[in-house]
């Protein structure tokens, strides 16, 4: 099973040029590393402790009965020896793969070559594609007894809120995770014309269960129109925090509505592994080395479209359960409002919980509380989540700000926080935040009941 640490690719030292005095640099001349001995010992402790909390975790798993081992609380020959323990195990578990490669190699060499099979006239070089994704993703899995009985086209059994009101602190923690902001059609090929009447699923997937975390979602009865000047997806999800370990696997399936189903084009067949922010990202932070939250965005063309998607990876970081209540005043009929969450580290990416237009009010229960289009989004533990709202003037005067608010929030581990967003007076909204730490490891003994 790929238990990897959850950082991306490092290497210790910055970049410095050395120039003589007077001298121009020539094009294209090259950068020289520099080592810097402070940073390569911050990131070297913060290494460390990633493997102890690694090791800790794996022994207390062998040991369900004895008093859990807590980090804070082991001595110095206690953590050196467990230190030394994570290597071995790393060590070992690199010869078992290796061994493992060699007894395929000798299998291969031993089987007579298999014939090739014919390719199928009514699949094109997209469909031949994503189909071969799919077949080396269940075969990957088929050799996991964790992930038996796999069913590539099932969505993520995993809900939000799992370690709210039930926290298991030995089998979470905060974690990097994958923030999906947008997806939207960069461009369009053939003969297709803007506007598009959109169907079809967009998901992505992570390694807690390879399953499908849907992020859109639409019926050929339910479509959504998109044009050039606003060719975003309005996303519905993910349905819960989104683990980055690695990578995430981006999966797409969009069709374009015709007069008849017959006449339906399709427009997008993507199943590829997305790497998110692959270049080091490190900031230095009162003389401490520490990985940094950062945005990318990646380019999929296929069938008659290419999409982009944006996505940001959140260190350290908890999932935050998001929900909404009028509970004074009404929400002003008419009117474009939308509901938005950012953090602290990339205020300038929002994460759209509510876009209504002007022709469609809000969704609201006899209660008041307002039904959003996403909810879950994640946070980074010492940092900051601020919802804000605006409402805008509607029929063509949309940049006519009527009222905005905003409420801000300290991220938590478990339980829940409530803030006021007061809309001008117009109306006043009660937010509610639920937290909860992210799984370790595939959830193979069942999860905690949610509410």
């Amino acid at each position: 099973m790929e238990k990897g640490l959850d950082t991306a690719a490092t290497k210790r030292g910055s970049e410095a040029e050395a120039e003589e005095p007077g001298r121009k640099k020539a094009a294209g001349a090259t950068k020289t590393a520099k080592v810097v001995p402070w940073l390569m010992d911050s990131f070297d402790q913060m290494f460390d402790e990633v493997r102890l909390k690694h090791a800790v975790a794996r022994l207390n798993k062998a040991n369900p009965g004895a008093p859990p081992v807590v980090p804070e609380e082991l001595t110095e020959e206690r953590r050196a020896a467990l230190l030394q323990e994570d290597t071995e195990w790393r060590n070992s578990m690199k010869e078992e793969e290796l061994a493992a490669a060699r007894r395929y190699v000798a299998e291969q060499a031993r089987a007579p070559p298999s014939p090739e099979e014919p390719t199928d006239p009514s699949k094109d070089r997209w469909q031949l594609d994503y189909d071969l994704g799919r077949q080396e993703l269940e075969m990957k899995l088929a050799k996991w007894e964790d992930f038996e009985g796999f069913d590539f086209e099932r969505n993520t059994l995993i809900p939000p809120m799992c370690f709210t009101d039930n926290p298991m602190p030995d089998d979470t923690d905060h974690r990097l995770t994958a923030q999906i902001f947008t997806v939207k059609v960069a461009g369009i090929d053939g003969d297709l014309q803007w506007p598009l009447d959109v169907f079809g699923m967009v998901a992505v997937r992570d390694k807690l269960d390879y399953s499908r975390n849907v992020i859109f979602n639409r019926t050929r009865d339910n479509c959504q129109t998109l044009t050039q000047q606003d060719p975003y997806l309005v996303l519905v999800g993910p349905t819960r925090a989104v683990l980055y370990s690695g990578y995430v696997y981006f999966d797409a399936m969009l069709k374009v509505k015709g007069r008849t189903e017959f006449e339906d084009t399709d427009l997008s067949l993507v199943f590829e592994r997305f790497l998110c922010c692959e270049k080091l990202n490190l900031c230095v932070s009162f003389g401490e080395c520490m990985l940094r939250s950062c945005v990318s965005s990646s380019l999929y063309t296929s069938k008659l479209s290419t999409l982009e998607l944006t996505c940001g990876l959140v260190v350290s970081s908890v999932e935050a359960t998001i929900a909404a209540q009028i509970v004074k005043g009404s929400w002003p009929e008419g009117s474009r409002g939308q509901l938005t969450a950012c953090i602290g580290s990339v205020g300038d990416m929002n994460v759209m919980l509510l876009d209504c237009r002007e022709e469609k009010s809000p969704v609201i229960a006899a209660d008041g509380t307002i039904q959003l289009s996403r909810r879950v989004v994640s946070v980074e533990r010492f940092g900051q989540l601020i919802v804000r709202g605006v409402v805008n003037r509607g029929g063509g005067d949309h940049d006519k700000v009527l009222a905005e608010g905003k409420a801000s929030f300290a991220p938590l581990d478990a339980g829940r926080s409530r803030g006021t967003l007061d809309l001008n007076g117009m109306c006043k909204l009660e937010i509610t935040v639920a937290w909860s730490l992210i799984l370790k490891y595939p959830p193979v003994g069942g999860l905690p009941p949610t509410s």
